[in-house]
């Protein structure tokens, strides 16, 4: 009976072992497929934050190019204050990318997308004050919407694309738009005039339109015609009619400046029955931190015996100012 029924038993030990293979292999290859589609998510996610990370750098050289422009002349309302076209950036803004280095994907071209290329162009605009001015448009095509197989990678490059600041996406064109506003309209536009004053001169006049007043400021100077410079504060005068033995308030002056006085003999009135001897002068009695008292002596003699008086009426012509030491 052992003998007849080991035959059988072979069989059906092969078939078990046959089901655990093809479990086995069916469980590998689920396990496969997983990982392929991980792993192509993680390269759609490297591609996509790579073309993200160049758009945001274009930006920030576009808006260096902007400073650059502005800084040796051209108006801020051109054109010209952008490139006309990104390959304007290569050299001096942007690495340039050699077409051999880029076949064998050691750098991308300047305008290169993961699906195709960048259009770049000036665009006119007009602000909401009413200012015509211009600004850069970047627009491409993202992965095709009717593949099935693009589903995952357009879906992930809308999510990471629209972060980026003035952008528009049409969903019927299937198409990202990044708008370059003028740096300006972007950020503080600190490359112009500079909050630290070094290298930040004006290429004209500065028009405060007359509504606002330039205020807080420590000192003005001017350039004379040999190049030295006029300290305005130092011509900054007060000036005080004022009587013998008076008080004239010290002004308040800038730190590294000191207050004076200058005493000019205004109006001189000589008594009846007397006469001036013409020794008149105009003096300081006293002088403290905060003030100054004014003195003023008019030398006269009388005319009936001659005797010699000292007469403080008339005026005297107090100028104050703060001056440089």
């Amino acid at each position: 009976m052992t003998r007849a029924h080991t035959p059988k038993r072979r069989a059906q030990g092969g078939f078990v072992a046959m089901v655990g293979l093809l479990i086995t292999l069916s469980f590998l290859s689920y396990a496969f497929v997983l990982y392929s589609e991980k792993a192509q998510k993680e390269r759609i996610k490297s591609d996509t934050q790579s073309f993200y990370n160049r758009l945001l750098f274009l930006k920030q050289q576009i808006h260096a190019f902007n400073a650059d422009q502005y800084q040796n002349g051209r108006h801020i309302n051109s054109a010209e204050l952008f490139p006309a076209t990104l390959q304007n950036l290569e050299g001096v803004y942007v690495p340039p990318c050699l077409p051999a280095d880029n076949a064998q994907g050691f750098c991308f071209l300047i305008d290169q997308t993961p699906w195709g290329k960048i259009n770049y162009e000036r665009e006119p605009l007009v602000t909401p004050t009413g200012t015509n001015t211009w600004r850069a448009v970047m627009r491409f095509t993202l992965p095709d919407q009717s593949d099935p197989a693009f589903t995952t990678e357009l879906s992930m490059s809308i999510s990471m694309l629209t972060q980026i600041p003035t952008n528009e996406y049409d969903a019927a064109l299937n198409q990202m738009t990044i708008y370059v506003n003028r740096p300006d309209m972007a950020f503080a536009y600190d490359g112009l005039v500079k909050r630290s004053g070094d290298d930040s001169t004006l290429l004209g006049d500065w028009d405060v339109g007359g509504n606002f007043a330039i205020t807080n400021v420590k000192d003005v100077t001017i350039k004379n015609s040999n190049g030295t410079q006029t300290v305005v504060s130092d011509g900054l005068v007060n000036v005080f009619l004022v009587k013998h033995d008076d008080i004239v308030d010290r002004p308040n002056c800038p730190e590294g400046k000191e207050s004076i006085i200058n005493l000019m003999i205004g109006e001189i009135t000589t008594p009846k029955e007397h006469s001036s001897t013409g020794r008149i002068r105009a003096y300081l009695k006293s002088t403290n931190a905060t003030q100054w008292r004014v003195g003023l002596d008019n030398v006269v003699k009388r005319d009936r015996d001659g005797v010699v008086l000292i007469n403080h009426s008339g005026y005297l012509t107090a100028i104050t100012q703060c001056k440089t030491p």
